[in-house]
């Protein structure tokens, strides 16, 4: 071969289903970093079963694809000996004409994943699975084999530096998020000594009972609930919308928001608090929620500090029940220790906060969007290179 061709991938790869390797190390695929070992990474929370006799054998050099995530780029070149879960591929190549580094950036090329999203098949995107049957047909550009070794050393080198730059950033993002906590800690710490249970100050309206239909025309009214509490004030930009006469059935017995109040989120993300501001519009609540209502003079912009703060953070976690979805009693709520100086010295340590956040999250925004642009400057260089836009012997 000495020109750049499109070959079918059923041509480069056959399915290897050899299996019976319990000895082996388990591996995994990550869209960000291909296949490595399990046990390299703190985040998978999949439990390996006892009996991994069904895992198939990874050899490296190995195609490792995640059928069910391959259309979000799930998948690599193996540099591991291993073993990985039976609802994975596992194709070895059958060509000597193939790099595996090259194949690694190749196959996670985007318009590669886009091959695969189109090939995909389910009834949504939590279904899709990539079967090789449709997989194999998808082509690709196989460049010479000197070529591809030249294009696998130069992305080597420049995907190191992008990478460098990803994660010096996300340190610093993680740095800037410990002093943000800090600066609340902090501030709360030195407010006073005294505390008081929630419930002292403020009515706790639990409206787990109540169930939203959501609805879609246009006499309706937003439902605030997990993700509409991420930030400082209810966000409701993105959300489901439910009808007038549930929303009126909420106002009549007390439970509808309103300017002062807090929704305070009791299962999955439990401990998300957000304030209500008087330009917020009538909404209704989910059932993941419990409205925060004043019955004593307290600054809400406070009160949600506080409640955030590290102190009040780890009553919280002491209080959550269930292992797999985790959440916090309405009577565990009402319980939580919180302080309570003089209203003037809450309205002077929100106002400070306010001020040392927003400093603080500017920064966060700017970092986090250099990882984002370092993200797609990165899998535009792939692209570029495996469509040939980047000329390997010169680069090199």
């Amino acid at each position: 071969m000495t020109a750049t061709q499109n070959i079918r991938l059923k041509y480069l790869y056959s399915p290897s289903g050899e299996a019976n390797h319990p000895d082996e190390e388990v591996l995994s695929v990550y869209r960000d970093h291909g296949v490595i070992p399990k046990s390299s990474r703190s985040d998978n929370f999949n439990k390996t079963p006892e009996n991994v006799e069904r895992y198939l054998l990874v050899q490296p050099g190995d195609l490792v694809v995640n059928r069910m995530k391959a259309w979000q780029g799930s998948l690599g070149v193996s540099q591991y000996r291993g073993i990985v879960s039976g609802d994975y591929e596992v194709l070895r190549p059958t060509s000597d004409s193939v790099s595996g580094r090259y194949m690694h950036y190749a196959l996670r090329s985007r318009h590669m994943i886009g091959e695969y999203r189109v090939r995909s098949t389910g009834i949504r995107p939590s279904q899709w699975r990539l079967y090789w049957d449709q997989m194999g047909d998808i082509r690709i550009p196989l460049p010479p084999l000197d070529k591809q070794l030249r294009l696998a050393d130069y992305l080597d080198c420049e995907i190191a530096q992008i990478d460098t730059l990803i994660k010096e950033q996300r340190l610093l993002v993680e740095m800037l998020r410990e002093r943000r906590a800090s600066v609340v800690d902090r501030s709360i710490l030195e407010a006073t000594d005294r505390r008081v249970p929630l419930r002292r100050i403020v009515d706790v309206i639990d409206c787990a009972h109540v169930t939203a239909e959501f609805v879609v025309d246009d006499d309706r009214y937003p439902v605030a609930s997990i993700q509409q509490c991420s930030g400082p004030y209810v966000d409701l930009s993105s959300c489901k919308y439910t009808t007038a006469d549930f929303f009126e059935h909420l106002r009549e017995g007390g439970r509808a928001p309103r300017s002062g109040d807090l929704l305070f989120v009791r299962n999955v993300s439990v401990g998300l608090v957000s304030a209500i501001s008087p330009e917020t519009p009538d909404f209704a609540v989910g059932q993941e929620t419990v409205l925060l209502r004043r019955k004593a003079e307290v600054d809400p912009l406070f009160l949600r500090y506080a409640l955030t703060s590290s102190e009040v953070r780890y009553a919280i976690e002491g209080a959550m029940i269930g292992s797999t979805f985790r959440r916090i009693n309405v009577s565990a709520i009402r319980s939580l220790p919180v302080p309570q100086p003089p209203l003037q010295v809450q309205g002077r340590i929100a106002a400070h906060l306010d001020e040392q956040i927003a400093r603080i999250d500017t920064l966060i925004t700017e970092s986090e969007r250099l990882i984002e642009l370092s993200q797609e400057r990165r899998a535009a260089l792939i692209t570029a290179a495996v469509t040939g836009q980047i000329d390997a012997w010169q680069e090199s």
